[in-house]
């Protein structure tokens, strides 16, 4: 497997119970690990028969990077996607597209993804309502008062 990040790509923070899911990853950033396109797709799989849920955010996170490094570039603007992730307490990003362009001369990258969470249990319990996340989600979840 190799290090390259492409669309599909997935992002996963390491931790014990990571590790008991024996999802095969390589180190990418810090506690990130990435893990390819091809292992990407049988992560669900995975994770449901572990009895776990995998859940996807809908609102999408943007990084825009000017291009001079190539995969350095690419590195630098995953790692602000990562920390995006990081803020709002989810534990997996999926890359969900990269796309080079050039601006007045200038070459840049742009790089999309969404945040995703791995955990046990069939409701989102790590994160807290807060101005990172959108309020969108929450009104999804909350129950209407009768007035």
């Amino acid at each position: 497997m190799s290090n390259q990040i492409h669309a599909g790509t997935m992002m996963v923070q390491q931790s014990a119970s990571m590790r008991l899911l024996g999802i095969e990853s390589e180190p990418y950033s810090g506690s990130w690990r990435s893990i390819g396109v091809l292992e990407s797709s049988g992560l669900d799989r995975k994770v449901r028969a572990a009895g776990w849920s995998l859940f996807f955010m809908a609102g999408e996170l943007r990084a825009v990077v000017p291009a001079w490094g190539g995969q350095s570039t690419l590195r630098a603007g995953v790692k602000r996607l990562l920390a995006q992730t990081r803020l709002q307490h989810f534990n997996c990003l999926e890359v969900t597209h990269i796309l080079k362009r050039r601006f007045l001369g200038i070459p840049y990258v742009s790089i999309a993804a969404h945040s995703r969470h791995i955990q046990d249990g069939c409701q989102i319990q790590s994160i807290s309502p807060s101005s990172s996340v959108p309020k969108t989600l929450w009104a999804m979840h909350r129950k209407p008062t009768n007035k």
